[in-house]
């Protein structure tokens, strides 16, 4: 039973602990805010109150800024390039997306110029294009063609089905490359594309696109270049030797900040209003004030309870103490039933004695 009690009192005793630290820590937050609060009044009127805190804390701000401000240099220097590298990649990506629409039109415009050049309607300069990468083709095909009009046997047929087969799926790469090559050289006006609108509408279209694209990329390509004209030797590490200084100053200002916000609670007087720090600051101390009374409580309710639990424990020492002496008693009890027994032995003993040694004479007198 005592032990459920004092175990029930121990949880108690815990849960208000947990209290108490969740309290300090809305301290600490509530004392770093007034001191922020009130040193943007102290910057420009001195109040005179906790003058050195505030000297302290004013420094340690300062360190804590420029160690701040020196490691977003750095993160801002990785992201950019980091973000930089990314969408080049994803840009040149975007360009080779393009090729395979790029090929089909040049295939288009090919063919289209294919057909003119075999019926010899072709300017003269885009002849001069053309007429390297079609004429053995052409030349190639025809010769087939004729072999096969003439041709008798059955396996030589096949055969020459095939080769022709052959060369028709080659043609689908040689017009693609005459296209590029025309289209390079910016003649793709002069070919008779007033039948086939949608092309010229595609070529355009992608050449927009991709030049789009090239714009893009150079503006990445250029701030990323100026950007390794300011390289900063292993930015990884510098950035993390940064992260780690930051962190320390930070460390630092928010003990100041603690210290400074505690000790303006405990120096300003009661009569102190918000015309002279603000009425956030008055707010603040108020809360500052409950929490402190909270804590107060909380620790009081602790002692009560470890007070009984203290009782708890003489308690079950007492009678622990009774137990032992009730063992105690018994032992005694026994101890002189005992003894009684000796002392009749003894007694018996003493009886035999007397009845073996002889008897004594009475003396005469004469």
């Amino acid at each position: 039973m005592i032990l459920s009690i004092m175990g029930s009192l121990q949880a108690d005793i815990q849960e208000k602990q947990k209290a108490i630290e969740q309290h300090h820590s809305d301290l600490l937050a509530l004392y770093m805010d007034l001191a922020k609060s009130v040193s943007l009044i102290e910057e420009n009127v001195s109040l005179g109150y906790a003058r050195s805190e505030y000297e302290q804390y004013r420094n340690t701000l300062q360190k804590w800024e420029d160690a701040r401000q020196s490691f977003e240099q750095i993160r801002i220097y990785i992201q950019q390039m980091e973000d930089r590298s990314r969408k080049i990649k994803e840009i040149a990506s975007d360009i080779k997306a393009l090729e395979q629409p790029k090929r089909k039109v040049h295939a288009q415009i090919g063919a289209i110029a294919y057909e003119a050049y075999g019926s010899e309607s072709l300017p003269e300069y885009i002849e001069e294009v053309c007429q390297p990468l079609f004429e053995e083709h052409q030349r190639k095909t025809r010769k087939l063609e004729e072999r096969l009009d003439t041709y008798k046997g059955k396996l030589g047929k096949q055969i020459l089905h095939l080769r022709l087969s052959a060369a028709r799926r080659q043609m689908v790469g040689l017009l693609s490359k005459a296209g590029q090559a025309l289209v390079a050289i910016g003649c793709e006006a002069d070919l008779p594309l007033d039948r086939h609108p949608e092309v010229m509408k595609q070529l355009v279209r992608l050449r927009k696109e991709e030049a789009a694209l090239k714009q893009e990329m150079e503006l990445h390509q250029s701030a990323i270049a100026r950007l390794r004209s300011e390289e900063v030797p292993s930015p990884k590490s510098r950035l993390e030797e940064r992260s780690q200084a930051m962190k320390k100053e930070e460390k630092t200002y928010q003990k100041a900040a603690y210290s400074y916000g505690k000790a303006l609670y405990e120096s300003l007087p009661d009569s102190v209003h918000a015309g002279q720090i603000g009425q956030k600051a008055i707010s603040l101390m108020d809360q500052i004030t409950l929490h402190r009374s909270r804590i107060r409580k909380l620790e009081g309710d602790i002692k009560t309870l470890q007070n009984l639990i203290k009782v708890q424990e003489l308690e079950a020492q007492i009678e622990l103490e009774n137990q032992k002496i009730d063992h105690l008693q018994a032992q005694i009890e026994t101890f002189n039933r005992q003894i009684a027994q000796v002392h009749a032995s003894i007694q018996l003993k003493q009886n035999k004695i007397s009845e073996l040694l002889p008897k004594k004479e009475p003396e005469s007198n004469g």
